[in-house]
């Protein structure tokens, strides 16, 4: 019957998954359809394929686990309590020594967040370094600048694998840590109870306590990763968040067939007009001065344009 349920379940968590992962990847692929132009350079291809790979990967890892954060708190809390009635209030010992490893792992969370973060921001500037590289590769080669682009990428890996590493430190004593806890609450629970207490430790009483302790082995031995998974899901959902609330485009500045009424097209094919531009102002950026300012423009089809002017007046932004 375990083996049922538990197949039953892993299926319904990979179908969840699936459907999670398709639903971020969708709306993260329509907001990046409707930036405006401001926040598309502000948002390189390799920042919003970070989200797709890593950041979307990291709250479906802990969407996994979300039942655990009441769980475990249950769980301790009943074991406790079951401990209590064997051993007395030496029961509370280990559970000190429980808040303690709890402070500690907290401290140890919060540095974990802080690393990731960075390690998501350095690995941004790589993505874009490397995108750029591959964007001007005949400028590169022609300039014979491998070398000096080469420099600069690998810079920016080391300092990247230098924050990896001290991610994987830090996770490292944070499972160290937790994995001893159970040890810890042991022998501080029975020192007290034989000790200070001044209890005798019957067979019946150590077997029973002993069973407790076990059952509080596994919810301590799960917590790091879900306390590690929960700071690196806050981090990837802000990145997304903030990626969401980026400024988009105005969709009705521009007329098109999708959003014109049959009247309309029928006006403009009446007349032949592909294209038409009314009192248009054109920017990169809302807060700097047009580069277009109160222009019209019609192009009809069939027609032959030629835009000509000096360099730098403008001809590729139009």
């Amino acid at each position: 019957l375990q083996a049922v349920i538990t197949a039953h379940a892993n299926l319904e968590n990979q179908i969840i998954t699936i459907k999670i992962t398709s639903a971020l990847q969708h709306l993260l692929f329509q907001k990046a359809l409707v930036l405006d132009a401001k926040c598309r350079r502000e948002k390189t291809a390799g920042e919003i394929s970070n989200m797709f790979s890593t950041d979307i990967q990291w709250i479906i890892q802990f969407s996994m686990f979300t039942n655990q954060i009441w769980l475990i708190p249950l769980q301790l809390g009943i074991v406790l309590a079951m401990l209590y009635s064997v051993i007395g209030w030496a029961a509370f010992v280990g559970a000190s020594v429980i808040v303690i490893t709890l402070v500690s792992n907290n401290i140890l969370a919060n540095a974990q967040r802080r690393a990731y973060k960075l390690l998501m921001e350095q690995k941004d500037d790589r993505m874009k370094a490397v995108n750029e590289v591959f964007g001007a590769m005949q400028i590169i080669k022609l300039n014979g600048w491998e070398e000096k682009f080469g420099e600069k990428i690998d810079t920016l890996r080391k300092a990247e694998v230098s924050t990896l590493a001290r991610l994987v430190s830090l996770t490292s004593m944070q499972v160290g840590f937790l994995y001893s806890a159970p040890v810890l609450v042991t022998v501080a629970s029975f020192a007290i109870y034989s000790m200070i207490m001044q209890q005798s430790l019957t067979a019946a009483k150590v077997f029973t306590a002993l069973s407790l302790f076990t059952l509080l082995r596994g919810p301590m031995m799960y917590l790091p990763q879900i306390v590690a998974n929960l700071m690196q899901a806050i981090v990837a959902l802000k990145r997304i968040m903030e990626f969401l609330n980026m400024e988009e485009k105005d969709p009705n500045t521009v007329m098109t067939p999708d959003n014109m009424t049959t009247e309309q097209l029928n006006a403009y094919a009446d007349k032949n007009i592909d294209v038409q531009i009314t009192d248009g102002s054109f920017a990169w950026d809302t807060n700097l001065k047009p580069l277009f300012d109160h222009i019209n423009l019609t192009v009809k089809r069939g027609e032959f344009i030629v835009i000509h002017g000096s360099v730098g007046e403008g001809k590729s932004s139009l």
